[in-house]
């Protein structure tokens, strides 16, 4: 009973590690001091095409900082459960996650993303119980 018991604990805290889903309509936003380069912010006849990424709210990465970079330059550091909307030109990028810094290791994944006028793509930062962070196209 007890090697029962220590199992059901051991599967409730591996669970309680990895985080929750934020609907990106009820996320907090940004501040500003954490956008780096915030012409992303502005959309324009030019940036007609958005690029949403919500990061997920929980333990699990709580005391990381997360970087998102567009084509290798800095745009914005999420906290958990924060959203941003980043307008781009149409066409081809290398999107980045870096998590670092404050108590993660250095870890990152990267997407190739090809944006036409008016697409809106959502990204969704999570991260898994005994995992790495992800970064998935919802």
């Amino acid at each position: 009973m007890k090697k029962i018991s220590a199992l059901g604990f051991l599967v409730l805290l591996a669970a309680g590690c990895s985080s929750t889903a934020v609907n990106p309509g009820t996320a907090k936003a940004v501040s500003a001091g954490r956008m780096y380069d915030a012409s992303y912010l502005e959309s324009s006849p030019d940036r007609s095409a958005t690029i949403n990424v919500t990061r997920d709210k929980g333990f699990a990465g709580g005391g990381c900082s997360f970087d998102i970079l567009i084509d290798n330059q800095k745009v914005v550091a999420l906290k958990p459960g924060e959203s941003v909307s980043m307008h781009v030109v149409p066409g081809t990028y290398f999107l980045k996650l870096e998590a670092g810094g404050g108590l993660c290791q250095n870890v990152s994944t990267f997407q190739n993303v090809t944006v036409a006028a008016s697409d809106v793509l959502a990204y969704r930062i999570s991260w898994p119980a005994g995992g790495r962070p992800t970064m998935e196209r919802q």
